[in-house]
């Protein structure tokens, strides 16, 4: 190539031919780009992929140096660096404190769920009281641990109640309402209804804090709709 045009090219010192293919301790692929490319093909076979997953080095990913090992050898220390700050990034994510609205909808949820729309065992279901359509999305929680009535007892006997009550341990889904009817005609007891849950209708059980941004939608919404048709449509239905 350069040789036509009077350019002098020195003998390599050393050349190696390996067999990366069949090397257990090696993997990777052969890139190239096509002749008469310009600086942006090799920029666009050095970009990451999946938000910073996936990283591409080699020399067809050097501008500055393409086709050449040092382009492949600093396209490395390049990739290097892009994937240490990377995890460094995932590392800070994950030390940011949870989002004040998970703690807001922990709070919503003890409000509504004091006057559940219906209750099958331990399970409380609420629903939006606006539509009666069986496809209509609410919440379920199961209750596990001790539940008292703490109506009709004394003050000491209402405080160690309370102090018990702490120690129940919520857990939600999401659920239709005809899905939650269904619930009804599952004989047997409390374990045998959770077992129907998830394996017949795959339900997933979470914590408050794992409903995500859907789960804290519908509730955010199920409130809302309680509240403009006022607390007295708030009707608790038991089985």
């Amino acid at each position: 190539i350069y040789s036509p045009r009077g350019i002098e090219v020195r003998n390599p010192i050393q050349t190696i031919c390996t067999r990366w293919g069949s090397d257990p301790l090696s993997c990777g692929s052969y890139s190239h780009v096509r002749v008469g490319s310009s600086g942006d093909d090799y920029d666009i076979l050095a970009e990451n992929v999946g938000d910073g997953r996936l990283f591409f080095a080699g020399e067809a990913t050097s501008r500055q140096y393409p086709a050449t090992m040092h382009g492949a050898f600093l396209s490395g220390l390049r990739e290097a660096s892009h994937v240490l700050m990377a995890a460094r990034s995932r590392q800070t994510a994950v030390m940011k404190p949870i989002p004040r609205y998970s703690q807001l909808s922990e709070d919503i949820l003890v409000d509504l769920f004091k006057k559940p729309d219906r209750t099958v065992g331990k399970f409380s279901f609420i629903f939006d009281p606006r539509t009666d359509d069986p496809n209509s999305m609410g919440l379920m929680r199961i209750s596990f641990g001790e539940n008292h009535d703490v109506k009709n007892v004394g003050e000491g006997e209402n405080a160690r109640i309370q102090c018990s009550s702490k120690l129940q341990l919520h857990l939600y889904a999401a659920i239709s309402k005809g899905k939650a009817d269904d619930l009804k005609f599952v004989s047997g007891s409390n374990e045998n209804k959770l077992i129907y849950l998830h394996k017949n209708i795959g339900l997933k059980l979470m914590g408050s804090r794992g409903l995500g941004a859907s789960g804290n939608c519908l509730v955010a919404s199920i409130a809302g709709a309680r509240k403009s048709s006022g607390r007295s449509s708030f009707s608790s239905v038991k089985t």
